[in-house]
Order: C-alpha cells, then structure tokens, then sequence
C-alpha cells in the first residue's frame, strides 16, 4: 500500500528496541544528542537552538517538564516519599532539629507536601526570575531579548534534575543524602553554562556573572515562595495554630 515500506522487518527484540528508542527516546536521536549537549556544552546548544536548530533536540519547556516528571517517576519505582526527601535534603546536615509530631513539624511537612505537589509550576515560576537577573542585571547588553534569555535557565534547570535523581538512587542504596554536593554541582554547572552561552565575555567573568544570577535568582525566588506560602498557609487559622509555640 502507498506509504509503507517495501520491505517489512519481522518483529524481534532489536526492532521493538530500535522502534521504542527512536519513537519514544529523542525522535531519530533527540533526547540523547540533548542529553549529551547539555552535559558537556549546554550554552553552546542553546545559542544553536536560539539561532534556529529547534529540531536537533527537546524544546527547553518540555525538556525541564520531562525531568521532573522522571525525578517523580525514580522517587515512586524507588518507593521514596519525596516529601520526606524534600525536608531533609532541604537541609545540609540532615533532618532538622524540629521535634517530631509538634505544630511546626506538622506545618513543615505541610509546606513540603505543597511544593511537592507544585514542583512543575515551581521550577517554572523560577525561569522568568532568572532571565530577569540575566536580561536586565548582568547581560544587559548581550543582543537576546527575554524570552532568549530564559532558553538557557530552561534546559539547566532541566539538566539539574539529573543530578537529583542521582541523589534519589544514592539514598536509595545507601540511606543518605549529599546536599552540599548537589548544590554545588548545580552552581557549578550554571556557571560553565553561562561561559558557553556567552563566548565573547572571559570566561571568568561570565563564570563569576552566572553563578551570581543563579545566588541571586535564588534569593528573590525564596522571597517569591514565602510570600506565597504565607498567602496560603499564614492566613489558614489551623496553620497559625500549627506554629504558636505552645504548640511546639
């Protein structure tokens, strides 16, 4: 019939593998040539996608959406609650010496609960910030508008994500989490993504300019995120009664 193939491979194990790879793993190589791209030259691939080469790899919302959506998947076939997780990796030294079953406790675990449930819409509302810090702070003058600006921190902030699901099968195997190494790492890698994303700087000083956009795009996010879980959380009778410190 018009439009199949001539010649009809037979169904074995190395054709449903070969099909389930291109189909479902990167469409001719997609997500491996991003995967490899964004690990060893992430600013380069996304000057290539900002000039036009959109077919050479995942789009950079769906790229960070698709990490978080493994990271729950790894969390739930390792049978990790992520909730957990979130409250003690969210500490260097481990668990918090808040007591257990007290009001603030029960707040906290509300307030993880949240974020976990919101982890999608929250890396998101993070972008806009850090293309903020980018666009009109530290690279003003490089000739990208905003929206280019947030191509970058889109697909970092997806590539990060890797290094959490490395953090998720190493609790798993050994029952412990490397907070510092994580954050690092992440700073790290930011700061490389900028040398790349911006080749005309020197690379120290686009090195030292993306790891500020990263610290500072933090801090702003954080004020973002008490503000909102205030909004929700702090005008709740039954949260203000979690936190009164008879209660703790």
């Amino acid at each position: 019939m018009c439009g199949q193939r001539a010649q009809v491979k037979r169904i074995t194990l190395r054709e449903g593998w070969n099909d389930f790879w291109s189909r479902v793993y990167g469409f001719d190589g997609m997500f491996p040539r991003t995967l490899r791209d964004f690990t060893i030259r992430p600013g380069i691939a996304a000057r290539d996608y900002i000039a036009g080469n959109r077919v050479k790899y995942y789009g950079p919302v769906g790229y960070m959406f698709l990490m978080v959506t493994l990271m729950y998947l790894v969390a739930s076939l390792l049978g990790i609650d992520l909730i957990y997780f979130l409250k003690w990796a969210s500490s260097a030294t481990g668990p918090s010496e808040v007591k257990p079953g007290s009001g603030l406790d029960q707040f906290t675990e509300r307030i993880m609960s949240f974020l976990s449930d919101n982890m999608k819409l929250i890396s998101f509302l993070f972008i806009p910030i850090q293309a903020f810090c980018s666009r009109y702070i530290f690279f003003r003058k490089a000739e990208l508008n905003f929206l280019e600006h947030a191509i970058l921190p889109l697909y970092v902030q997806g590539h990060v994500y890797w290094i959490t699901v490395l953090n998720l099968l190493y609790y798993k195997a050994f029952g412990d989490f490397f907070p510092l190494i994580v954050q690092w790492l992440s700073f790290l890698y930011v700061g490389y993504a900028y040398v790349n994303f911006f080749p005309r700087h020197s690379t120290v000083k686009a090195f030292l300019k993306g790891i500020a956009i990263n610290f500072l795009s933090m801090i702003l996010f954080v004020i973002v995120v008490i503000v909102v879980l205030l909004m929700v959380f702090g005008l709740n009778p039954d949260a203000l009664e979690m936190i009164r410190p008879s209660n703790n």
